[in-house]
């Protein structure tokens, strides 16, 4: 288990607490310890319900939370279903947001859903939680919920919950900063921590009411984190450029330009450094060797000299002598 707490004040604290069944096996020995951390860190603000004895005993899977003063970002991935029992009498004022990763969630006739949410992969849903409802997943299931202060963002979702797809480019873009505050949280200063968490807030504002404002330098980093996310996932398509990326996250390629101003390396200086590691991973892996023409074709170079060029100004080797190499 990792738990490593740093203080932003009184009540506040920020850092990621982790369990594995890989690593602390199954059932209790992997849920309690997550349970105990969280109510010592998050309790008197976000109570959690009773769970019910088949999750606890049975349960395999990964829990993490990242945890910004008065905000949580919580992260599921089981192989056995979770679900309540009892709910206990815990008044709330919150704002949750689901986001489906695998799997399913199913929330049980929420205050202001009027019937069940089903929460499904690649959806999300956010609402304002009054009470604590009764739940339960699918047995393989991967979701992320968001938790905040309902005095936050109450206003925008007081009987009104939101459902959308999670491809939306507001979604990618609040999903790419959560992802960014899971790998840097226990580094961030007291400022930095304060600086990610007011993201957060603006990018949820930004998913509910459906636009943000790009120009606001909060998201810049933001805007170049989601276009990195979506090069890595499309790095053998054809028509992969700055401009497709920019009309993907309804934004201008001059915003999206100006994202990556600060950074070491423009988006296309980016797209191409990852084209040549990915040809670089390929001419090294066990199988068939893939020849110099098919790496450059299926990485779209414009031909098999242009990729040569390229790869060996990023390795000082050409691809054959690179591929050679014991190490």
């Amino acid at each position: 288990m990792n738990s490593r707490p740093r203080f932003l004040g009184p009540g506040g604290k920020v850092g990621m607490f982790t369990v594995d069944a890989d690593s602390t096996g199954t059932g209790r020995g992997t849920w309690e310890p997550f349970i105990d951390s969280w109510n010592e860190r998050m309790g008197d603000q976000y109570p959690l319900p009773e769970f019910s004895a088949s999750t606890v005993d049975g349960f395999q899977g990964t829990m993490s939370s990242v945890t910004l003063k008065d905000t949580a970002v919580n992260e599921l991935w089981a192989s056995s279903s979770v679900s309540t029992q009892a709910v206990g009498a815990h008044e709330h004022d919150q704002i949750r947001l689901y986001v489906g990763l695998r799997g399913a969630v199913t929330l049980h006739d929420p205050h202001d859903q009027g019937g069940d949410a089903h929460i499904l992969a690649g959806t999300y849903f956010v609402h304002h939680v009054v009470t604590e409802n009764h739940f339960h997943t699918t047995p393989e299931i991967g979701t992320r919920i968001f938790n905040f202060p309902g005095d936050t963002l109450r206003h925008l979702v007081t009987g009104k919950p939101r459902v959308g797809r999670a491809t939306s480019p507001a979604a990618r873009m609040l999903m790419a900063h959560g992802s960014m505050v899971q790998r840097t949280v226990n580094d961030l200063s007291p400022t930095g921590a304060h600086a990610s968490r007011n993201a957060l807030l603006e990018l949820v504002k930004g998913l509910i009411l459906d636009h943000f404002d790009d120009r606001e330098p909060t998201f810049a980093p933001v805007l170049a984190q989601a276009a990195r996310d979506l090069a890595d996932a499309r790095l053998t398509d054809a028509d992969l450029s700055p401009a497709a990326v920019a009309a993907h996250l309804h934004v201008s390629v001059r915003t999206l330009q100006r994202a990556f101003a600060s950074l070491d390396e423009s988006f296309s200086a980016y797209i191409r450094r990852r084209r040549l590691e990915a040809a670089a991973e390929a001419l090294t892996a066990p199988g068939p060797p893939l020849s110099v023409s098919e790496a450059a074709a299926l990485w779209h170079f414009a031909d098999s000299s242009h990729f040569i060029r390229a790869f060996k100004k990023q390795y000082q080797a050409t691809p054959a002598q690179f591929a050679r190499r014991p190490d």
